[in-house]
């Protein structure tokens, strides 16, 4: 589930469509609940947190394009997947990821 603060009403409903493409497409089986706040982000576009037993925060830059947007959730969601399936959480990985998840995305996206 994905409870969401903050942002546009545009924003929050791409953010509701990744949540459900991305755990598609990513075929995260387990139940995972994210608070998504879309709020300014000293530093970066956005970060993930783990809390433990499905639970993960993430944060988004709210002046973000919505090509910037779908890429930075498709990179969070990487780093997700990563806790989930207890690999090691790998930068790299979620920058070579992201570009194809997002493309897969992009042409679904109705906003």
């Amino acid at each position: 589930m994905i409870y969401i603060e903050g942002g546009t009403k545009t924003q929050q409903q791409l953010a509701k469509d990744l949540y459900y493409f991305c755990s598609q497409a990513l075929a995260i089986k387990k139940l995972v609940d994210i608070d998504l706040k879309i709020k300014p982000v000293e530093g970066a576009q956005a970060w993930t947190d783990h809390e433990g037993e499905g639970k993960f925060y993430i944060d988004i830059e709210q002046s973000l394009s919505a090509s910037q947007f779908i890429t930075a959730f498709c990179h969070e969601m990487i780093h997700v997947i990563q806790h989930l399936r207890d690999k090691p959480i790998s930068e790299k990985e979620a920058y070579k990821l992201e570009v194809g998840l997002a493309e897969r995305f992009k042409p679904l996206n109705k906003s």
